[in-house]
């Protein structure tokens, strides 16, 4: 594996302008994101880390993969495909967005995955980094181990990525849902009556993975998140399109092909496409 010293953030959100911000200090990083023009962000950080960083926007559709030593893709879910339609995979490509639609894609086009534990809101160019948490990456075939010099955001690799990739889905599945249709931060989900819910939606999870996912693991993702508003509920708030199709949806598919019967998870799904239609 040869030195890393470009990489390719494609989505200019939160979580991506996170990541150029703290990356900015030791690699050349580009950001790519929707747009006709090239410009320069100045990124202003505040919260758990602190830091001005002007880093290169690109139009995604003008990327070229010669141009990063490695790629992090972190748009929405419902964006990963359009978003890397240039790239082959012969560059790492890792995808972070939230649920499991894309993991299929991602095998078919021999792409990576990664898991951002970070909490990060962003209001313009201006970022509040609400959480310390890592990024977690690894492949899902034979890709070479890849590491990264030390930063707050603590990239690791995992050699079991599946099952990391799994753990947060319980964790959004659960925590996203709730949150967005009552309004309120994560913390609530450790208490009555989100938490009645909460275990009913684990109760279901369990049945549709071979996996373990104990629920200490959900416990802990929202303590560790207490005050933040789930992404779910902030698109919600701002009239944007949930990740409900790659979250809950695919859950409903592979109960179909389990032959398992849900009742929660279901009623959750349509709860969230409805109060996404009514914004």
């Amino acid at each position: 594996m040869k030195p890393i010293k470009r990489i390719g953030i494609i989505g200019n959100g939160a979580v991506g302008m996170l990541m150029a911000s703290l990356l900015a200090k030791d690699y050349d990083v580009t950001l790519y994101g929707r747009g006709n023009e090239a410009r320069d962000v100045i990124i202003d950080r505040f919260g758990v880390t602190k830091g001005t960083v002007t880093v290169p926007l690109k139009p995604v559709h003008t990327l070229h993969e010669t141009e990063a030593d490695v790629f992090f893709v972190t748009t929405k879910a419902h964006q990963v495909e359009a978003a890397t339609e240039r790239l082959s995979g012969d560059v790492p490509v890792f995808i972070c967005s939230n649920g499991i639609a894309h993991l299929d894609y991602a095998r078919k086009r021999g792409f990576h995955l990664g898991v951002v534990e970070h909490g990060v809101s962003r209001e313009g160019d201006r970022l509040h980094h609400t959480g310390l948490g890592r990024i977690r990456i690894g492949s899902l075939d034979s890709l070479e181990a890849m590491s990264f010099n030390a930063s707050p955001l603590d990239v690791v690799w995992e050699a079991d990525i599946e099952q990391v990739v799994t753990e947060k889905l319980f964790a959004n599945a659960i925590i996203n849902p709730i949150t967005a249709l009552c309004r309120v931060e994560n913390g609530a989900v450790a208490s009555p009556p989100c938490r009645d819910l909460a275990e009913a939606v684990y109760a279901e999870l369990s049945t549709l993975f071979d996996r373990d996912v104990p629920y200490t693991y959900i416990e802990t993702i929202i303590a560790k998140t207490a005050h933040n508003r789930s992404s779910m509920l902030r698109d919600i708030e701002a009239g944007r399109q949930t990740e409900v199709d790659a979250i809950l949806t695919p859950l409903l598919k592979r109960a179909d092909e389990r032959g398992i019967t849900l009742t929660v998870i279901p009623i959750l799904q349509k709860l969230i496409l409805g109060a996404s239609v009514s914004c």
